[in-house]
């Protein structure tokens, strides 16, 4: 790998390091292409198996698992799960979920909640409007313009010319 040490003085040298770094993103992108197209491949040659191993491990769990309910106590006593030869079974607890039963959007219960002083189940969140911040600084409106600037920011960049064949 080589860097630039000295700062380039002509034109010429410019060009020719950044003919250099196009150079390197063509390299980067096909061996990327490369890499992907070996990824796909294994893909294609063990997804099939592993789906289908899936489906067969969910099945037999969602059919074994009335079963076992049913004979909690027996196979796991005060436990949660229980051990065969070859594996551990039992049932998980999950997280804890809130569900809105009301039919009404969140939105609209979070405004009631909010409404009635119950801000201990509800909040407003506030979100700048970029587009209509650039819109106001654009009609030149004061008070706007006191809290925003408007800024365009410039990134160098070097790309490889794609109708140019570079012997990569």
């Amino acid at each position: 790998m080589s860097v630039i040490y000295k700062e380039p003085k002509t034109r010429a040298e410019i060009e020719a390091e950044a003919d250099e770094i196009a150079k390197i993103r063509i390299k980067i992108r096909k061996l990327t292409v490369a890499r992907d197209a070996a990824i796909l491949k294994i893909n294609e040659q063990y997804n099939p198996q592993i789906k289908a191993l899936d489906a067969e491990r969910e099945a037999r769990e969602n059919a074994l698992a009335p079963f076992v309910s049913a004979r909690k106590a027996e196979l796991m006593g005060k436990n949660k799960s229980a051990s065969s030869p070859l594996s551990m079974y039992g049932f998980r607890t999950g997280q804890t979920v809130v569900r809105n039963i009301t039919g009404k959007p969140d939105a609209a219960v979070a405004y009631e909640l909010f409404d009635a002083a119950r801000s201990d189940c509800a909040k407003a969140t506030y979100s700048l409007d970029k587009s209509g911040i650039k819109k106001a600084l654009k009609n030149g409106d004061a008070h706007i313009g006191d809290l925003f600037e408007m800024e365009v920011v410039e990134r160098f960049y070097v790309e490889p010319k794609t109708d140019k064949d570079i012997g990569e």
